[in-house]
C-alpha cells in the first residue's frame, strides 16, 4: 500500500501527459485482455484515471469482465457525436472508465496534444489492442506511447513475440517494448527468456525490449473469468494480482515513445 501511494504521488507531480499503452498479445490465447484489464485496475488503484479501450469487436471481452455498460464507442466520441462522459455509461465497479473501439473517422488527429484534449481527465488510456488478418494494429493502438507485448513462456510463443516485434518494428518504427510473460512457472525461466528475446531483438533489429513483468500461474486468474470479473478487483490478495500492481507501478518509468509519423499514421487516421 506504501508504495502505491508513494507511486501515486509521483505520478501527479510528472509532467502532464496522457498516457497511451497498447497491449498486444503475441498470439491469440496469450492473455492480452487479462493483462490489459488488470493493468487498468491496478493503476486506477493507484490513484489514476484510466480509460480502457476494448478492440475486441466480436466478444468485447474487457467490457464484459470490467461490468461496464458504455453507451457509445470511442469513434462516436472522437466524431463528435456524444460526449466521453456520456459514452462511457455505467463505469466498472473499479471506477475505470471502458469503450469499445468502434471505427474512428477519417482525419481524426492522434498526436499527443489532440488526444490529452480530448480526454482531460484520464491519465492513462490503455488499448486492448488487436491485430488484423495481416499483423497491423489498429490507427489508436499504432500511435501508443508504450507497446507491451503478452506472450507465454512456450516456443511457439516466444517466435510470435519476436515476430510481432519485427512487425510493430517495421511497420510503426517502433524501437520499445515491455514484455510480459503470462502463466509463467519459474521467475529464472522468465528472465532467461526475456533476456535471450532481448538480445535477439536487439542484434538483428536494434530494439530495445524489456521484461515489464510476469503473471504467475495462479488459478484464480481462471476462477475470476468464471464468474465473469477481473482477477485484480475479485481476488486483490491472489498472485496474479500482486504481479499486475507490480507491473502498473513500473509504468510511470517506461521511456514515451517519442512522437512521429510512420508512413503517416502519428498525427492523423488515414482517410
Amino acid at each position: 500500500m506504501a508504495s502505491d501511494q508513494a507511486e501515486s504521488l509521483r505520478r501527479l507531480l510528472a509532467p502532464r501527459v496522457t498516457r497511451r499503452i497498447a497491449v498486444v498479445g503475441a498470439e491469440p490465447g496469450a492473455g492480452t485482455t487479462t493483462v490489459a484489464l488488470g493493468l487498468a485496475n491496478a493503476l486506477s488503484m493507484q490513484g489514476e484515471r484510466v480509460l480502457l479501450v476494448d478492440e475486441d469487436t466480436f466478444g468485447a471481452r474487457a467490457t464484459r469482465l470490467a461490468g461496464a455498460s458504455p453507451t457509445a464507442t470511442l469513434g462516436d466520441v472522437m466524431a463528435g457525436r456524444t460526449t466521453l462522459a456520456s459514452a462511457i455509461g455505467t463505469r466498472a465497479a473499479t471506477g475505470i472508465a471502458v469503450l469499445p473501439a468502434g471505427a474512428l473517422p477519417s482525419g481524426t488527429r492522434l498526436d499527443d496534444a489532440a488526444m490529452s484534449a480530448q480526454w482531460p481527465d484520464m491519465r492513462t488510456v490503455i488499448v486492448d489492442a488487436r491485430r488484423d488478418g495481416t499483423g497491423a494494429l489498429s490507427p489508436l493502438a499504432a500511435v501508443a506511447h508504450n507497446m507491451v507485448i503478452v506472450m507465454r513462456p512456450e516456443a511457439n510463443s516466444i517466435t510470435a513475440a519476436y515476430a510481432c516485434i519485427k512487425r510493430l518494428h517495421h511497420e510503426y518504427a517502433c524501437r520499445q517494448f515491455q514484455l510480459v510473460v503470462n502463466l509463467a512457472a519459474a521467475e529464472g525461466t522468465v528472465v532467461a527468456l526475456a533476456r535471450n528475446l532481448a538480445r535477439t531483438a536487439s542484434q538483428y533489429l536494434g530494439v530495445e525490449a524489456s521484461l515489464a513483468g510476469y503473471l504467475p500461474m495462479d488459478p484464480l486468474v481462471a476462477r475470476a473469468l468464471q464468474l465473469g470479473r477481473c482477477v485484480v478487483e475479485a481476488y486483490p490478495a491472489a498472485a496474479a494480482t500482486g504481479a499486475l500492481r507490480h507491473i502498473a507501478g513500473g509504468t510511470g518509468a517506461w521511456p514515451l515513445r517519442h512522437e512521429s509519423s510512420p508512413q503517416g499514421m502519428a498525427s492523423a487516421v488515414p482517410a
